[in-house]
């Protein structure tokens, strides 16, 4: 594996190496999601649900339909969620913002690392990623703020931008509706069909500015550059449709495998303390995983890039050289 800096991967090749990678370095991994990501996701699970009315496992009932087994198993689901005011603003007001700016940045900047470490045949060590990640805390601290910031702008943009057209199509529709025969049909259809543009909307906007904008943690981190939001976008330039094919199939999988285990786990157990457990535990061991990938993409996207600079860079000294010759030839 020491020679992915001379050969660019596509999607699949890159999906292969990440397995690869987890495969061989499974436990530094592993162990440096559940020292950083374990203990937030136990605090998220005491903030936002009732511990003490859950059950450690839920008692097993007689159901005679399969819809009645998971009306029962689900049923309490609601009842878990926590009515404490407090708990839910100590979650929104400092879980939230502790974990977006200092436990992500960090926990993906030490995967990073060592991911580097591995592709190149040095040693994993959780140790020394954690130590070089946290000399740079605060810079990936407030580049994640101004991000964060960013991506809210360019979404609140997005919404106002969807609502001001709904409510000029709805007024458009209205009108022609006036002086038509608009079945129902047609009305439903149309709806259907302005959803599904929106969600596709969202999806390749925001989609966009996150890809192209995305990687600059690892900007931040090893180059030492105050965003990276620029350098990020510089990286990623013709590269958006692979990197969205890569986290489409990513998104896929993930959920594949989360919510299978998710559902088997209420369905052997329940809503229960137990159950609970299984969803963090089972985070813990994907999400290493999806760090792998992130840094597998920035650093064939670092290959890609450097590449053009090197041939960019003989190009122009062979101009210049021609001229040089040229110059010569003239005196």
């Amino acid at each position: 594996m020491n020679h992915l800096q001379l050969e660019p991967m596509g999607v699949g090749s890159l999906l292969d190496r990440s397995f690869s990678v987890y495969r061989h370095h499974f436990v530094p991994f592993f162990l440096l999601t559940m020292l950083l990501f374990g203990p937030f996701l136990l605090i998220q699970e005491v903030l936002i649900t009732d511990l003490g009315s859950m059950p450690l496992v839920t008692s097993d009932d007689e159901s005679s339909t399969f819809w009645e087994f998971w009306q029962n198993r689900l049923g309490a689901s609601d009842a878990t969620l926590t009515d404490n005011l407090g708990h839910l603003l100590l979650y929104l007001l400092v879980w939230v913002p502790v974990t977006m700016l200092f436990v992500y940045p960090l926990m993906l900047s030490a995967a990073l690392l060592m991911t580097r470490a591995a592709v190149t045949g040095e040693p994993v060590n959780v140790k020394a990623a954690l130590k070089q990640a946290l000399s740079r805390v605060w810079p990936l601290a407030g580049s994640t703020f101004v991000f964060g910031l960013i991506m809210a702008g360019i979404m609140l943009a997005f919404v106002l931008a969807i609502v001001l057209l709904s409510v000029l199509g709805f007024g458009i529709a209205g009108l022609a509706a006036e002086d038509s025969d608009l079945s129902p049909v047609a009305v439903i259809v149309l709806m259907i069909g302005g959803y599904l543009l929106f969600l596709a909307g969202i999806v390749l906007v925001l989609g966009f500015f996150l890809l192209r904008w995305g990687f600059y943690l690892p900007v931040v981190l090893l180059d030492h550059e105050g965003i990276g939001i620029c350098r990020s976008w510089k990286l990623t330039k013709g590269s958006f449709w692979r990197l969205m094919a890569l986290y489409l199939v990513l998104t896929v999988i993930y959920t594949i495998f989360s919510g299978g285990i998710s559902a088997l786990s209420i369905a052997a157990f329940g809503v229960s303390i137990l159950s609970q457990l299984i969803q963090v535990l089972v985070s813990c061991l994907l999400i290493p995983w999806m760090m792998i990938v992130y840094a597998l993409a920035y650093l064939d996207l670092k290959v890609r890039y450097e590449g053009t600079d090197v041939e960019a860079m003989l190009r122009r000294q062979a101009e210049t050289s021609a001229a040089a010759e040229l110059d010569g030839s003239h005196d």
